[in-house]
């Protein structure tokens, strides 16, 4: 059986929507407990901006509710660039999104693919 995936298209002219992107994983993680919905929030947003800000369109975000758990993956066009965990290519001020995501979720990784790349992470649900 498989898990339905819930799609959000995060390619935009100026930034990606960010505040439409977290209130649609508010309704869609409604009936789950406030602090796991955060936490989603939290992550979905560090893996867009990181995408929009990083690697080149096309945008994707997308949710899905496998067993005990919450998936989020965002796709982009740049299948080279991988995020590291307390590094930014925008300064020493900056990298710090990818280590919350690291704390956050129960896993996480990056899943190469022609033309484009898929950074993933599970969380507890």
């Amino acid at each position: 059986m498989s898990v339905p995936v819930h799609r959000f298209d995060l390619d935009g002219p100026d930034r990606p929507p960010l505040s439409e992107l977290r209130a649609e994983v508010r309704r869609l993680l409604a009936h789950l407990h406030p602090d796991v919905v955060a936490d989603v929030e939290l992550v979905v947003t560090e893996l867009a901006t990181n995408a929009f800000e990083h690697a080149r369109a096309p945008w994707c975000a997308k949710v899905s509710l496998p067993p005990g758990a919450v998936r989020v993956e965002v796709d982009d066009g740049t299948p080279d660039l991988v995020p590291e965990p307390g590094r930014s290519t925008l300064g020493s001020l900056r990298g710090r999104g990818m280590l919350m995501v690291q704390a956050i979720s129960a896993e996480w990784g990056v899943l190469r693919r022609p033309g484009g790349k898929t950074v993933w992470a599970r969380l507890p649900a």
